[in-house]
């Protein structure tokens, strides 16, 4: 299978509730939201006080109807859109923990802001969430990573 980076623009949701990731109801009561709304979730991240989700572009029209379900679900919940960012899906690149820390550290380098990222190892698929500003040069850093001998000879 060849090696591939692919985009996807996405949107990132923030949920602000007091001491969030303690609450297993709320946490789950999110999710049941997201399903009822038919919002797929592509990653997240989790605070003490937040729960970030990144959902395709293509499901933008559904948050504000899953911002205010859950706003009459979850009492002193607070439901922010922050943005556009874009997904950069590496796939069949056979991962390694190296392999991923040589990626996330090129970025961090070279001021490319990791928003979100996830390894499906099931998949050998690494997710990473950039600003949409940043997305052109990540692929660029992520692509002469990939293609170097230092990434191959691992």
């Amino acid at each position: 299978m060849e090696k591939r980076i692919q985009r996807i623009n996405a949107v990132r949701i923030t949920i602000e509730r007091r001491k969030l990731a303690r609450d297993k109801k709320s946490i789950q009561k999110i999710f049941e939201v997201l399903e009822k709304c038919q919002i797929p979730c592509e990653c997240m991240a989790i605070n003490i006080d937040w729960l970030a989700i990144v959902v395709r572009e293509a499901e933008r029209g559904k948050i504000s109807g899953f911002a205010a379900n859950l706003e009459q679900e979850l009492k002193q919940t607070e439901v922010y859109i922050n943005g556009d960012i874009i997904m950069l899906y590496i796939e069949n690149a056979q991962m390694t923990s190296r392999r991923i820390g040589m990626i996330v550290s090129s970025l961090a380098i070279q001021d490319v802001d990791i928003i979100m990222q996830r390894y499906i190892r099931c998949e050998d698929r690494l997710v990473l969430g950039v600003s949409a500003d940043t997305a052109d040069r990540a692929g660029e850093i992520i692509a002469e990573i990939m293609d170097s001998d230092l990434y191959l000879s691992v």
